[in-house]
């Protein structure tokens, strides 16, 4: 069975690049564009891995992180690894980051994120 990984970014350019790179390579991906839907995906959904852009509207990728570690640890589910996108290495929310999860800068290769992806899975 394949590994699912959650795709959240709300450039749907960048969601529809990785999701055809993850495809191609084997997983399953689903993408979305913002984190208010992943939360409620994580739900009632089994994620193998999250990658998630960091700066995003409405709902930052650090802050849908927390939100759904908080979830999954009060339905007492297995933690979700996750990996950071961002173009912006020197943000706040980059350093805050770095503590949930692993974090790519912009622009990436597909090596790069590959490795990543396979290190976490």
């Amino acid at each position: 069975m394949s590994k699912n990984i959650l795709v959240i970014d709300d450039d749907g350019l960048v969601t529809k690049s990785l999701c055809d790179l993850l495809t191609k390579t084997g997983f399953s991906a689903d993408a979305l564009n913002n984190g208010f839907d992943a939360i409620d995906k994580v739900k009632d959904t089994h994620v193998d891995l999250i990658v998630v852009d960091i700066r995003m509207p409405g709902i930052d990728g650090v802050q849908t992180v927390k939100k759904i570690k908080e979830i999954l640890k009060a339905k007492n589910k297995p933690d979700i690894p996750v990996i950071f996108i961002t173009g912006y290495a020197d943000s706040q929310a980059a350093i805050e980051a770095q503590e949930l999860g692993k974090v790519i800068l912009k622009p990436f290769g597909s090596k790069e994120l590959l490795d990543s992806i396979t290190e976490y899975i």
